[in-house]
């Protein structure tokens, strides 16, 4: 005997690399060392997070740099980086102790008036006297002049799910050639603050770009100061050009609904079942709707105990048990077409805890987005009814 109550079950660090796990230190394998972050380009005078990653070892006190002007054998100057969470050396910049990361802030000090390369060598040796292979980069030294952004284009607005595409396009130079521009980026701020950052990509020497379409919204809606800014090789910006571009972004839209107009209450101990769809559309694709919700409110003027219920639309069948029903098992048909499914259940029961109210269901909808709007509400009536002498 089914005895079913309606609906009773209830969005780092960035950075040049990305950071293993912890590991703890062995005698595992050879010693190994391999690059973390160690620049490219060095400006004289400038200060540079250097960081190596060592493996196979038992116990290293640090890890030894000795750095050569390329064509002579004497050490120019050297370096040592520790593992130690910048608790020994507080001034080393390394984040997590003994996680197998040495780290040091190295002050470059060739002259500024020399371009050359220098090869830096890396090597560990530990309590036993083992030494691991030599790591060897490669790095060039010269005067440094930051690049110069020019000029930047973006549309004033984007509206609410426009067609085609529109572009943000930045002209950068670098009076060490476009090769030393590593990236151009722009930082989202809305009231001072830190919304998002992003890539131009490189169109041709000195042009980058970055094109939107209307999947570009998801996520956004309102004015944005737009900061962009060119880096190059060896960590220096450029200046900095704003731009205010509005975003639209419309809230979805309830469509097409689909459900029983009246529910005739069965037999005693016996529940019936229906399905209820809405289809949901957004100008930014199904990718911005973030849930679809129903009330339910019942004749006597209470919500069920869990309302309001979640729709889906991802293609899982309802089923008469509530298997799954916490994992969206709810009676949806068609995975992704836009139409969002939950199936209600009405029972007769001799408890009048548990028994369901005769009268009209009100059935409120909504939809909200990523971009935090919600769709209008609307409201549908289900009536469930006994027949004489049920």
């Amino acid at each position: 005997m089914k005895k079913i109550l309606f609906f009773l079950f209830p969005l780092l660090i960035a950075g040049c690399s990305q950071r293993e796990l912890p590991q703890q230190p062995g005698n595992e394998g050879p010693m190994s060392l391999k690059t973390i972050s160690v620049p490219e380009v060095l400006n004289p005078g400038d200060t540079y997070r250097v960081s190596v990653q060592l493996t196979g070892a038992s116990d290293v006190d640090s890890v030894g740099l000795d750095v050569y002007k390329e064509g002579e054998s004497n050490i120019f100057t050297s370096y040592a980086l520790f593992d130690d969470g910048g608790k020994l050396h507080p001034n080393d910049g390394d984040q997590v102790a003994f996680d197998g990361y040495f780290s040091q802030n190295v002050v470059w000090t060739a002259s500024g008036n020399d371009q050359s390369n220098y090869m830096w060598h890396f090597t560990a040796t530990d309590v036993n006297g083992r030494t691991s292979e030599p790591l060897q980069v490669t790095v060039l030294s010269r005067k440094n002049n930051v690049p110069v952004l020019l000029t930047v284009a973006t549309p004033d607005t984007m509206p609410s799910g426009f067609e085609g595409e529109l572009f943000f396009r930045a002209q950068v130079s670098d009076s060490n050639g476009f090769a030393d521009i590593d990236r151009v980026i722009y930082s989202a701020y809305q009231d001072n603050a830190l919304i998002f950052t992003a890539n131009l990509e490189s169109e041709s020497e000195g042009v980058y770009t970055a094109k939107m379409d209307k999947y570009y919204a998801v996520g956004k809606k309102g004015l944005y100061d737009l900061r962009f800014k060119a880096i190059d090789k060896s960590g220096g910006e450029s200046n900095i050009i704003s731009k205010n571009v509005y975003v639209g972004n419309n809230p979805p839209q309830l469509l097409d609904f689909v459900h029983v107009d009246s529910v005739r209450q069965p037999v005693l101990g016996y529940a019936v079942s229906f399905l209820i769809t809405v289809r949901v559309q957004d100008d930014q694709s199904l990718l911005e709707v973030s849930d679809v919700l129903l009330e339910w409110k019942k004749p006597n003027g209470k919500y069920s105990e869990n309302s309001p219920f979640d729709l889906y639309d991802n293609g899982l069948p309802w089923n008469e048990d509530l298997t799954g029903w916490n994992e969206g098992w709810r009676g949806d048909e068609t995975a992704g077409d836009g139409i969002y499914s939950i199936t209600g259940i009405l029972n007769h029961s001799d408890k009048p805890e548990e028994d369901q109210p005769l009268g009209d269901y009100e059935l409120t909808f909504f939809a909200r987005d990523f971009a935090g709007n919600t769709s209008e509400r609307v409201t549908r009536i289900i009536t469930y009814y006994a027949e004489e002498g049920n």
